[in-house]
Order: C-alpha cells, then structure tokens, then sequence
C-alpha cells in the first residue's frame, strides 16, 4: 500500500534534519513525504532543504512535496494542505520535531494490510524522558488482542476517553486516506487541535471500519509540556474555553461526555499552569465552575 508521510513544518531547523533522517533510515521507506511549511521565519525551509539533499539516495523511489505557505495559518491548515495533496492508501502526519523509529513504517503497514486496520494508533515514546505512552492497563479489558501487542479497539469512542489513552499527538495514527474525505482539521483551535480532529474521524469513520491499537513505541516526541502552545496569559478570560468543551456543552450523547470529562481535566491543569497568580486563577475556577463541575462528575463515571 502507498502510504503519504504528511510534515507539518513551523520554525523547526532544530529538528527537521533528525526527522527526515528518520524517513531515509525506514526499512520500508513512504511512498510520498509532503512538507508544508506554514510560513516559517528561520532557517526550517533551509535545513529541509538541505537534509533532503544529503539523503537523497534513501528518497529514490519516493515523491517528495515541499510546499511553502504565504501565509502562516497553524499546523491544521498545514495538515489540511497535506492531505489535499496526498495520493498514498494511507497517510499519518508526522510533526517536524518527531521520528519514526527504523521499522516503523514496514511493521504498520504490513499490520494494517494482514488485518485489514483502517486506523492505527501506536505507541509513543516521550523524549528526553523515555516516558512510554498508552499506559493499557486501565482499558486493557477493553481491547480485543489480535497478534504481537496488536489490538483491536471495538468501541473507540468509549476508549479513547481514558485518561491513560495517548491523545493530543498528530504523529502516532495512520489512517486510510478515504476515511478523511469528509473530516478537516479545524483552523481556529489552538488547544487539543488533534483530540478535536480526530474524535471527528472517529464518529464519522463508520461502523464497518476497524481501528487497532500497537502496543509498541513507533514514534518518539518531544515532552508533553513543550508541544502545547506557549502562552503566558493576564488574566484568566483570555485562556480560551477548548471547542469540544463548547461544543459538546449540551450533548446527550455518552462519549461527547466522556470526551468532555478528559479535556476539563486537561484544561484545568493547563489554565493552573499559565495563570499569572492564584486571584486569576480563582476567578478562572468560579466563572467555570458549572462545566468543571459537571465534566468532572462525566470523568469520574467514566474512570470508576
């Protein structure tokens, strides 16, 4: 199966170089790499540029986009660009500060193909911590095991709302590309951009579609902390309410609760973390009380 490595690049020359290293070195190399640089203003355009040229004999057999933004609107749109120009069966997003590790690419596609897997999660390894992610024991009971740490997740909506589920990565899914046909990311979300993405694939993915989880490390990133947007804030309105939250405010429906009950924690701890002082941060808990009260009762039902 032709499989398109989509890169969303943003002032990354630190890492880019390591990340198409990490691409020349597969085993089985992608069919396609697309690059969209969203604008950058250092050297990222250079230093691609110069990595492809330094490995272009691994890159024989493979198509290599780079397309560069006039305009620098976020990595969404950037992956949104990405997938407009992808002509692989599957496609993963890989950010410019990841890497696969060497076998990566061969053992998920022979995976998918041996287990017809329409979308893949795997495992992730969080440098320089060496701290692993998805920690299965608190859904393992929820997995259906299939072969070699291989599992097939039945009701994906229910599982991904564990707390101990790998979300909010844009490199750790690989996906078949006619699953994204109606589904984009959204360009006016800064927090948990790609939770919000891909809860969207999953309840328009269809129930014929089968998603598996690897339980293996494929990727490694960069601590959890240093991929979430870098804000300092004055006051406690100007940290933004997550757009599942507003969303699915109202909803009826069990796993938009559950999905609801994660982010509030999530959001919680983010607004603690960047607040200036403990006046602000009060006033952020008492202006939201009423939906940190009711997605923290959803995230209880759900972990008990």
């Amino acid at each position: 199966m032709k499989h398109t490595v989509v890169i969303p690049l943003y002032n990354k020359e630190a890492y880019i170089y390591d990340t198409i290293r990490s691409l020349a070195f597969q085993e089985k190399k992608p069919s396609e790499i697309i690059v969209v640089d969203d604008c950058s203003t250092d050297l990222s355009l250079v230093c691609l540029k110069e990595a492809l040229s330094f490995f272009a004999p691994q890159f024989l057999k493979t198509n290599i986009q780079i397309i560069a933004l006039d305009e620098n609107l976020g990595s969404g749109n950037a992956r949104n660009v990405g997938i407009e120009h992808a002509t692989g069966e599957l496609i993963s997003f890989l950010d410019a500060d990841a890497s696969y590790t060497p076998s990566s690419l061969r053992e998920i596609g022979e995976l998918m193909e041996d287990n017809t897997i329409d979308f893949l999660v795997f495992g992730i390894l969080v440098m320089p911590s060496n701290y692993y992610l998805p920690n299965i024991k608190s859904f393992k009971n929820e997995l259906t095991f299939l072969s070699n740490g291989l599992f097939l997740i039945p009701n994906a909506l229910r599982t991904i709302s564990s707390s101990d589920f790998s979300r909010g990565f844009g490199s750790n899914v690989v996906i078949r590309k006619k699953y994204l046909k109606k589904v984009r990311y959204e360009t006016n979300v800064s927090l948990y951009q790609d939770i919000v993405f891909w809860y969207q694939v999953l309840k328009n993915i269809g129930k014929d579609a089968r998603i598996a989880l690897l339980n293996k490390a494929c990727v490694e990133v960069q601590e959890v902390e240093e991929r979430l947007p870098k804000m300092s804030f004055a006051t406690w309105k100007e940290v933004q309410v997550p757009i599942t939250i507003k969303r699915y405010n109202k909803s009826s429906d069990q796993y938009d609760k559950q999905l609801m009950g994660v982010l509030s924690q999530k959001w919680f701890r983010y607004a603690m973390k960047h607040l200036p002082s403990w006046r602000q941060k009060t006033l952020f808990v008492l202006s939201h009380s009423a939906i940190l009260i009711k997605n923290y009762f959803y995230f209880k039902k759900r972990n008990n």
